[in-house]
């Protein structure tokens, strides 16, 4: 274990050597960073270092883990959600072979439509819960990705004025579309945001989540119908791709983020500091004999 010095509250394992030959034991776990030691342009070293963290609970007993990545938990909860809405609808719903109009089926009527409407129930919960916590990855993924001094300028609004909004007012203030399309669109480098196939399904993906945040009325359901569109699985899938997207043009640069999730498909860029010094850090234990007191 190794304690970066003159910050107490961060201890780290050394988890290997070689990103090549790290495996993900969990995708939800914050990315190890790769500390490498380069002389004379050339690598003579690295060390991959893992964030752990310990937490009180109750009885005097305490839990140490590795320190998660909240954007990777809530496209877990996202993706959990979304794959137990599409078994019950390809399994029930869509599937021609099982009657799911309460009238054609057979026995009690009362009894027939109380199942199926737990059924429906359980999908629009799965589908909204894909919804909600897909869309505030989203909103996490873009206010960390803005730098702690980053200005964003709106020329004029409608009274003439220039308006300057700094990472603050930029989370508080702006829709996530305005902060996807012009502001991770300037600190990434990217000019065709809007012509990404994924660009729609986040549109309709915004309009659904604020449907359920913003409900007017109780009684107000007609917006559960477009839940039951075969789209909406690409509508729910949007923020995995979104985040694919600034990842990958993110990594081709070589500048690697500790924000980003592991991600399912394609390859994953490791954290890296180019500048390591052992003289900063200081070795506090190891697994198997605990952390120095």
């Amino acid at each position: 274990m190794k304690k970066l010095k003159n910050n107490t509250a961060k201890i780290s394992i050394v988890v290997g050597i070689d990103p090549s030959k790290y495996a993900i034991k969990d995708s939800r776990f914050l990315k190890p960073v790769c500390h490498q030691k380069i002389d004379n342009g050339l690598l003579v070293g690295s060390m991959l270092v893992q964030d752990i963290d310990t937490v009180p609970v109750e009885n005097n007993r305490r839990a140490t883990y590795i320190v998660p990545n909240n954007i990777a938990l809530l496209l877990s909860t996202c993706k959990k959600s979304l794959n137990a809405a599409k078994v019950l609808f390809d399994n029930k719903l869509a599937d021609n072979e099982i009657e799911i109009d309460y009238e054609k089926m057979p026995g009690n009527p009362k009894e027939n439509i109380d199942g199926l409407s737990t059924l429906i129930c359980d999908y629009l919960e799965s589908i909204q819960t894909s919804i909600v916590f897909g869309y505030t990855a989203l909103e996490a993924f873009a206010n960390l990705s803005i730098p702690d001094n980053y200005k964003f300028i709106i020329d004029k609004n409608n009274k003439g004025i220039s308006e300057i909004y700094d990472k603050n007012a930029i989370e508080r203030w702006l829709p996530l579309k305005t902060k996807i399309n012009n502001i991770l669109s300037d600190i990434y480098k990217i000019s065709n945001v809007v012509n990404q196939k994924w660009w729609n399904y986040f549109l309709k993906l915004e309009d659904y989540r604020n449907d359920i945040i913003h409900q007017k009325s109780i009684t107000h359901t007609e917006f559960y119908k477009n839940y039951f569109k075969r789209n909406i699985f690409d509508i729910c899938n949007s923020p995995f791709s979104i985040i694919r997207f600034f990842h990958d043009v993110h990594a081709e640069k070589n500048k690697t983020n500790p924000i980003w999730p592991w991600l399912e498909e394609g390859t994953n860029a490791f954290p890296i500091n180019s500048a390591y010094e052992a003289s900063n850090f200081e070795v506090v234990g190891n697994l198997y004999e605990g952390i120095k007191s």
